[in-house]
């Protein structure tokens, strides 16, 4: 299961509920009939009645799920499908959940870190890279992240200098 949602708050008396896609695109999982709705270990299957966009985020209306009390229930909770009900993707095209978990590493093959998260910013998205206990933000950028190996879980990266210690929160 991924988790490729967070649910924002009820929208309106009738249930439905407001949330925001992250890591993948909506257009990804088109055509799900259902979603799960929890935190991992404690999901509940929905069926998907509808679910329309509304400026960056979308409404989604969920069968069984018809007051403002219990969409209120479901706020904060993440939204997961089995990662095999997206997508295919093409042979050099990736997910950003994928990223999550690889090892950064310099051109001379050293480990700075690993991504721990990844986190839209407008244009370019960040890498969440944990180093000695702290987290330093590095650009998912091509002049940056010169390659990216998924299945080796592996980032090599050549960031300009000092960044690394510039961004560290």
């Amino acid at each position: 299961m991924i988790t490729v949602a967070r649910i924002l708050r009820s929208q309106g008396k009738d249930g439905e509920l407001r949330l925001r896609f992250s890591y993948i695109a909506p257009t990804d999982c088109s055509g799900l009939k259902s979603v799960f709705i929890g935190r991992e270990g404690d999901l509940r299957e929905y069926a998907i009645e509808s679910l329309v966009p509304h400026g960056k985020d979308f409404d989604l209306k969920l069968e069984g799920v018809d007051s403002l009390s219990q969409a209120d229930c479901l706020a904060g909770l993440d939204v997961l499908i089995p990662e095999e009900t997206l997508k295919e993707r093409e042979k050099d095209e990736f997910f950003l959940f994928q990223l999550i978990g690889c090892s950064v590493i310099d051109g001379l093959g050293k480990t700075i870190g690993l991504v721990k998260d990844v986190l839209s910013a407008g244009r370019s998205d960040l890498l969440v890279v944990e180093r000695e206990e702290k987290e330093i933000l590095i650009p998912f950028h091509e002049s940056i992240c010169l390659e990216v190996d998924v299945p080796g879980k592996r980032i090599r990266v050549d960031p300009p200098a000092g960044l690394l210690d510039l961004n560290e929160i």
